[in-house]
Order: C-alpha cells, then sequence, then structure tokens
C-alpha cells in the first residue's frame, strides 16, 4: 500500500489556504518580486542569513553580504563555509527537480560539504533531537532512512493536494524522518521553497525563513505538537501563516507613487525607529526603491530624520509640528 502522511485538513488550514491564494493572485507578473534583480538579491542574502541563523551561525547581515559578493571577511571560517555553501545551494535550486530523492541528496551535499562527513549521503546512525538532555524526538531508524524518503517523494508525486498542502506536510515528514546526520533544517526549508515556486516562480525568492527565523520558538513548538499528535496539522498551520505573512508586503496593490508615500509616513509614524530596508520589505520593494522614495518624502519636507545614522528617530512633519 501506498504511503500516506497523517494529515487531517481542517476548517483554519483551509482558510488559510484561501487567503494564501488570493495574496499570491494579488502578485502582478511585473511585479519588483516577480522581476527585480536587486530585489531577488536582497531577498537571497536574507532568506539565507535567516535559515543559517536558526542553526546558529551569527554572521552578520553585513558579513553575509560580503561572502555573497565575494569578498573577504573575519568570521568563525564554519560560518562562512556555511554561507559559501547555501548561496551555492539556493543557485543550484532551479535546475533541480523537487520531486527527486536523488536531487535531495545532490542539494543536501552542496549545503553540506566541507561542513560534515557524508554529505549528500543519508545517515548511516540513528539520531535524536534534545532539549539539554531530553531527548524530544527520535529519528527513523538509520536502516529505514533510504525507504522511508523513497515513499514520501513517491506520496509527493502523487498526491492530488494542493501544493500548498503537500509542500508543508513534506517539510515537516522531511524533518521527522531527519535523513541526514547534520543538516536536516536548512536542506528542509530550501526544499519547502523549491516546492512552491514550482508552484508559482516568484515564490522562488518569497522570505519564508526570514519569517521562520523571527518565530523560531513557534517554529519548534508546532513540530513537537505534530509529533505529539502523530499528525501534521499544527506544523501545516504554522507554515501556512508564515507563507501568508512572508506574501503580504508583496501582495499591496499597486496604486501608484501617492499611496506609497502615504504608506511610508504611516509605517515611519507608528514605528519611528525602523530603517528603510525594513521599509522596503513592508512596502515589497527593493531598499534602491525605499531609499528614492524616503529622499523624495525627505526632499519634499514631509519626513524628517532626528539623531545619528545609528539609534535615530524618524518624524513625520505633521507630527513634528504639533509637538512644538
Amino acid at each position: 500500500m501506498a504511503y500516506e502522511p497523517p494529515f487531517e485538513q481542517t476548517t483554519e488550514i483551509s482558510n488559510l489556504c484561501m487567503e494564501i491564494a488570493e495574496l499570491v493572485g494579488m502578485i502582478h507578473p511585473a511585479s519588483e518580486l516577480s522581476t527585480s534583480p536587486t530585489l531577488h538579491r536582497e531577498l537571497r542574502i536574507r532568506t539565507i542569513r535567516s535559515s543559517l541563523m536558526i542553526e546558529g551561525n551569527a554572521l552578520s547581515e553585513e558579513a553575509v553580504t560580503a561572502i555573497m559578493d565575494g569578498k573577504r571577511v573575519l568570521g568563525p571560517a564554519r560560518d562562512i563555509l556555511e554561507v559559501e555553501n547555501a548561496q551555492r545551494a539556493y543557485a543550484l535550486a532551479p535546475s533541480l527537480d523537487p520531486y527527486s530523492a536523488e536531487d535531495l541528496l545532490r542539494a543536501h551535499r552542496v549545503m553540506m560539504e566541507g561542513l560534515v562527513e557524508g554529505a549528500g549521503c543519508f545517515r548511516a546512525k540513528n539520531v535524536g533531537v534534545f532539549d539539554g538532555a531530553e531527548l524530544i524526538h527520535a529519528g527513523t531508524p538509520a536502516s529505514y532512512v533510504p525507504g522511508v524518503v523513497g515513499d514520501l517523494f513517491a506520496w509527493l508525486a502523487s498526491t492530488d493536494l494542493h501544493p500548498l498542502l503537500s509542500s508543508c506536510i513534506f517539510h515537516y515528514e522531511f524533518d521527522f524522518i531527519h535523513p541526514f546526520a547534520n543538516g536536516n533544517g536548512r536542506t528542509g526549508r530550501l526544499w519547502h521553497t523549491m516546492l512552491l515556486a514550482r508552484w508559482r516562480p516568484a515564490l522562488a525568492w518569497l522570505p519564508v525563513e526570514s519569517v521562520i527565523r523571527e518565530r523560531q520558538q513557534g517554529y519548534y513548538a508546532a513540530l513537537a505538537q505534530s509529533n505529539r499528535n502523530g499528525s501534521s496539522e499544527a506544523f501545516v498551520t504554522f507554515m501556512l501563516e508564515v507563507i501568508r505573512d512572508a506574501l503580504r508586503p508583496f501582495a499591496i496593490p499597486d496604486e501608484g507613487s501617492d499611496a506609497r508615500e502615504r504608506q511610508a509616513l504611516s509605517y515611519f509614524s507608528t514605528n519611528p525607529t525602523r530603517t528603510v530596508s525594513e521599509l522596503a520589505d513592508m512596502l515589497g520593494r527593493s531598499k534602491r526603491s525605499a531609499e528614492r522614495l524616503v529622499a523624495k518624502l525627505r526632499k519634499d519636507g514631509l519626513l524628517v530624520h532626528e539623531g545619528g545614522a545609528r539609534g535615530g528617530r524618524w518624524v513625520v512633519v505633521d507630527e513634528l509640528h504639533n509637538s512644538v
């Protein structure tokens, strides 16, 4: 009998899928998420840094950017190699088949080369996931891993479930199996993105990993809850919320420059210490585009920056006048 992962669709999961579909429908084929190399580069840097931060990599965004630009940086050799490997793995992703177990091994080899023995091979020993001294999850026994992974990919290729659901279920099942000695988390997150991109190509750039990083404890809690339940609903719900929230900034209807100016002023009015990069994230636009917008607002006398580059704050001019 073919393998069927335990899963029961809930009303909440159905509603999240509909909400995500509506957001995806709002992303125009000519939008920056679909077409902008500058935005793609910024999102890829944030994605790689976020996914590696979850695994303990401590390099700054500036250092990750420099490494991805081919520059030399000071830092732990392992952390630097993790970034270089992840950059190669994400660059390789468009040429991989997300329904192929062989390509999964290929991606893991690139992701973990020089970091662990046996990169690109299923583990030969049993493993457990620990919280301190407490075992919280025992992976599938090593001797069963190749067969179980093969069954999972066979299900993925044949299921009638919507790609939003099958990608989330695959992510959970992959983590549950824990097929590699190391690198399961970063490889699983990459594979989830690849499956989403197969459904809608623009989602290859969606910063899912960045949202997971912001909610890291919720990520682990959802995995643990699904493990206890013996079914993936809790994790699927969590990941659909992550995908929805990662999409929202990019699904804002483009109503012209006046609307973007109002959005920027409103954003800084309620978030005066946020950066131009964070404004770009909110608007779903490149940093350069956000910089041009802020420069225009300052030139028009609508926005003022008080204090230094670090620790300063933005003030909307109407608020400045009202405070005098």
